[in-house]
Formats: C-alpha cells, structure tokens, sequence
C-alpha cells in the first residue's frame, strides 16, 4: 500500500523539478549565457600569434558581440519590467478583492445591526455576529496594510527598471 504511494510521490516531485520556476529558468538562461564565453574551443594563446593584419574581421565580431550583449541586457531588462508589472496588477487584483471582502463584511454588519434594531433574532446571538464580524472586517484592513507596503515596493522596482532601461536605451 505504501510503495504506490511513495512511486506517485516521487514522480509528483521529479515532474516538479525537471519543470521548475520561473526564477530557476531566469538562473539557468542567466549562467549559461555567461558561461558560455568562457567554454571557447578558441586557443588564446595560438590566435596571440595571430599577426594584426588577419585580425580585423576578428575586431568587426568583437564589436557585433558587445552590440549584441548589450541588446541581451536591455532585453533581459524589459523582461524582469514584464515580470514586475505582472506582480503590480496581481497585487492590485489582491487589493481589489480585499476591498471586496471589506464591504461584504460590512454588508453583513449592517444586515445584523438591521435585524437588532427590528427586534428580531436572540440579541445575544446578533451581538456576537457582529462582533465576529467586526474581527474579521479588521483582519481584512490589516492583511490591506501589507497589500499596500508590497504595491508601493514594486512600484519603486518598475521605477528603477524603468529608469535603467531608458539609461540603456538611450
């Protein structure tokens, strides 16, 4: 009974690692990338000898792949503005439904206090509704205070992004 179970498990968790993150693709593309270079078939010290007359096709792909590395950076710029501005409106669509559930909560509220002011219901049982809800309402506008202190931090980051890539677009 338990080897099916522990078979499931562990091809649930190597599916998840052969898959992995975002961040974990961002990592790999960003090593390779850089390790690259370095893992030239190119012997250095053979092309030192090389005379500077047959260099300068040499000097021209030198040049193309500083074009080319800075054109990878903008890009990889733009991508983490992309990913910023991805958890800005997530979090806009968190605070919006928090907002939501503010006024739901406050929409019983009133109901409850509707129905005391009528009479109606055991007062007891209302009153601890309401406090009951109450609690709620206010564990909603404290989980909003965070919401907020994330907004504002990813904001300033698609500042700075926004700003390098300018910088490096110019």
């Amino acid at each position: 009974m338990k080897k099916p179970y522990l078979i499931s498990l562990s091809l649930v968790l190597l599916a998840l690692s052969l898959l992995g993150c975002e961040t974990t693709q961002n990592i790999r593309e960003t090593i390779s990338s850089t390790v690259k270079p370095f893992t030239s078939k190119v012997d250095e010290e053979m092309y030192a000898q090389v005379p500077e007359e047959n260099r300068k096709q040499v000097a021209k792909a030198e040049s193309n792949l500083e074009v080319f590395e800075e054109k990878a950076k903008l890009a990889a710029l733009k991508r983490d503005l992309a990913l910023e501005e991805k958890r800005h409106a997530d979090y806009e669509l968190h605070l919006a439904n928090n907002f939501k559930k503010e006024s739901e909560l406050a929409l019983d509220i009133e109901k409850l206090k509707a129905i005391q002011r009528s009479g109606l219901g055991e007062k007891e049982d209302i009153m601890e509704k309401i406090a009951g809800l109450e609690s709620k309402k206010l564990k909603v506008a404290a989980e909003r205070v965070e919401i907020d202190t994330k907004l504002a931090t990813i904001r300033l980051h698609i500042q700075e992004l926004s700003k390098q890539i300018e910088e490096q677009d110019s």
